[in-house]
């Protein structure tokens, strides 16, 4: 399932489903209503990664040793310009096309630094059910970089699980690329990959007509992808709002795809669908 906030993971690991697909860190951050930089600049580097090992811990305890996916840093320019230091951020016409994500990681590698020094120290304490997802990658390069950082952060990347999200077309075209730099996982996030993959901006009332998580475009990026990450052994799973879907759910499933992560409300249903479609596969490979 996907959790946003910590507080919320009694109630998620009491649904039953088998694990976290999506845990937004980027809450753990805005909840202290500063900017990273303002946090570390007034609290210190040590409490500002104290935050965030809290943050995951409360949801990998209540999941252990189930798998808790958690994305690293990915709020846009706007959100972060509403807490105290936001002064300092960019103004951007378009911030869900901008300074956010894998980008924003790249380019403050001092920041990211205590990210990964978070899930360095938790893989120390034994959490071995915590991973590390990307957000907005686009290419082998970014994975190459980030995986750079990981390794002066301490961490062996070839024996912790970590994966990219699946958010833009250039993600899907390319991901055989990133799957040679030793990625173990690739989650679709919906949300994001709809609005690149029609030009439709997910913000914009003028055009909310035109959103489809289901338009033939985006199942055929995302058809492609888990049949490549099938061919490499590499999992697929899905954590935007579509998996959340019946219907999303039947196409994945058929697809091959490894895990569907849905918001709390909607677990049980997909956990009936994906039930039902798996029944009828079997059913006819008998036949």
């Amino acid at each position: 399932m996907n959790v946003s906030i910590p507080e919320a993971a009694e109630r998620a690991a009491q649904t039953g489903a088998d694990g976290v697909g999506l845990l937004r860190m980027e809450h753990m951050i805005l909840s202290t209503n500063e900017t990273p930089e303002h946090y570390i600049e007034n609290h210190g580097e040590d409490a500002y990664i104290d935050e965030i090992i809290q943050g995951i811990r409360g949801v990998a305890d209540e999941f252990y040793p189930r798998p808790v996916r958690v994305r690293t840093l990915d709020a846009p320019t706007d959100e972060f310009r509403e807490l105290d230091g936001g002064e300092d951020e960019p103004h951007e016409h378009n911030p869900m096309l901008g300074y956010r994500g894998i980008r924003r990681s790249l380019d403050r590698p001092d920041v990211f630094a205590h990210e990964l020094e978070a899930f360095r120290q938790l893989w120390e304490m034994g959490y071995d059910n915590v991973e590390l997802m990307l957000p907005l990658v686009n290419d082998a390069e970014d994975v190459i970089q980030a995986r750079n950082l990981m390794e002066a952060a301490g961490i062996d990347w070839e024996t912790r699980n970590w994966g990219v999200m699946i958010e833009t077309p250039a993600a899907a075209l390319t991901i055989e690329l990133m799957i040679e730099h030793g990625i173990d996982f690739a989650s679709f996030g919906t949300n994001d990959l709809t609005q690149y993959t029609l030009a439709v901006d997910r913000n914009n009332g003028n055009v909310a007509d035109r959103f489809d998580e289901l338009h033939p475009a985006v199942l055929e990026l995302i058809s492609e992808v888990i049949e490549t990450c099938r061919e490499h052994d590499v999992a697929t799973s899905i954590c935007g709002q579509a998996g959340s879907k019946p219907e999303m759910a039947r196409f994945l499933v058929n697809e091959g795809v490894s895990s569907i992560s849905a918001n709390i409300d909607a677990v049980r249903d997909v956990q009936h669908e994906v039930k039902r479609v798996e029944q009828k596969l079997l059913l006819d490979s008998v036949r």
